[in-house]
């Protein structure tokens, strides 16, 4: 079925009450002391569980500054996607040619992120701001001027994961099934790239539809000689195949991807735990015993919105944080093709509540990464549990496509 599609809509409907302050949607005309922010958000489709942990990211980033840099007023026109870049590319296009908005944010799923930043290139007098799209080509493959990620891509999130599961969890064999689209070639090229090298061997692949119902023929189809499965499903696909896993009694030991063992996949309510006990996996939200002052701050801020640390509301925050504090350094002065803005972002370094963040070359963060390992929570939940902590985390692996063995990433 054809998604359905929406047009203006208000972007704190998904969060009641508690972050309205600090978000502001655009009237029909606009003065000259406003700074119109274009909202792109997967609000429909697979990954509309995670949106509305963007929005309160964003949220908390505005309400820090009251909306305003200054003098100016910061306001937000929301577009919902559906994470297909066919409907983004179509959402980013009325809002910087009908709403003129200065700046495009978003959007949330890797293929929207790379039709998205090739898009830039079309409009130099925009700046974009990914928020969560995370797939290594939108900054890796043929990098765009005005087209900034304030946080890894899913190739950094996977680095150290393939080594620990060879060296220490004993894991010489590993068939992949994930999502059929371009974060998911990143994330298990990390994982593969590291785990190869170390001397495991991929056993095939499987590479269903994004927004697949029914993986029983998948898990059907899975090698008996393997020790571990690498699952790269994120959003409602990971709650199924999880809650499917359970049904067919799968018993191999998985490896997540990045998505797979978020907390809006741990959180669910559906029963997934005899399969995702004990999963690894690595990304950029530290395990649930992480402590900082600026981690604990912002889990506070999270707690006051009814939600808490998981990919969405991390990188949604940090990405909306990076992009205004660009805006406070430059006085909000987007003159000149936002020629002074876009120096500023390209060189910005703050401590986020994850860890350091810097930027490379080619506008894409240096950040820190975690791996951990899922455990019981003893309340019949689960919880996260460190592996390892990884800082100055830089893109390296080169995916683009579906990886079905080692040859693959060598």
């Amino acid at each position: 079925m054809k998604a359905q599609r929406i047009g203006r809509t208000a972007i704190v409907g998904v969060v009641a009450g508690v972050l309205a302050a600090g978000l502001v949607i655009a009237p029909a005309s606009q003065a000259a002391s406003t700074i119109k922010i274009g909202y792109l958000n997967a609000t429909i489709g697979p990954f509309a569980g995670g949106a509305p942990q963007i929005t309160i990211g964003l949220n908390i980033a505005l309400g820090e500054i009251k909306s305003t840099v200054a003098g100016k007023k910061i306001v937000v026109i929301e577009e919902a996607t559906d994470a297909t870049p066919q409907l983004a590319l179509e959402k980013a296009k009325k809002l910087i040619e009908k709403d003129k908005v200065d700046i495009l944010f978003g959007p949330l799923s890797g293929d929207e992120g790379v039709a998205i930043a090739r898009l830039s290139k079309k409009y130099p007098k925009v700046t974009f701001i990914n928020t969560t799209g995370s797939a290594s080509e939108a900054t890796n493959e043929q990098p765009s001027k005005n087209f900034f990620r304030f946080h890894g891509d899913a190739a950094q999130w996977s680095g150290g994961v393939g080594e620990i599961a060879y060296k220490t969890l004993g894991y010489k064999r590993v068939a992949i099934i994930a999502d059929d689209y371009s974060f998911p070639y990143a994330n298990a090229g990390g994982f593969a790239t590291g785990f190869c090298k170390a001397g495991g061997v991929i056993v095939g692949a499987q590479w269903p539809a994004l927004g697949t119902k029914d993986y029983s023929s998948q898990i059907a189809a899975l090698p008996k000689d393997i020790d571990a499965i690498y699952a790269g499903l994120g959003g409602a696909d990971a709650v199924q195949f999880l809650k499917q896993a359970v049904q067919f009694g799968l018993k191999k030991p998985l490896i997540g991807g990045a998505i797979l063992v978020d907390g809006t996949v741990l959180g669910s309510k559906a029963d997934i735990g005899d399969a995702v006990l004990n999963t690894i996996g690595g990304g950029p939200v530290p395990d649930d015993s992480y402590s900082s002052p600026e981690y604990d701050k912002f889990k506070a801020q999270l707690t006051a919105a009814g939600t808490g640390p998981n990919i969405f509301s991390v990188l949604g925050y940090v990405s909306a944080k990076s992009m205004l504090a660009g805006l406070a350094a430059v006085k909000g002065d987007l003159s000149n093709n936002h020629a002074a803005y876009r120096k500023v972002l390209s060189t910005l370094k703050w401590n986020t509540p994850t860890g350091p963040l810097s930027m490379d070359k080619n506008r894409n963060a240096i950040v820190s990464n975690f791996i951990y390992q899922v455990i019981s929570d003893g309340k019949g939940g689960f919880k996260t549990k460190s592996l390892k902590r990884q800082d100055k985390v830089a893109q390296g692996t080169k995916v683009f496509g579906r990886i079905n063995s080692c040859d693959d990433v060598k």
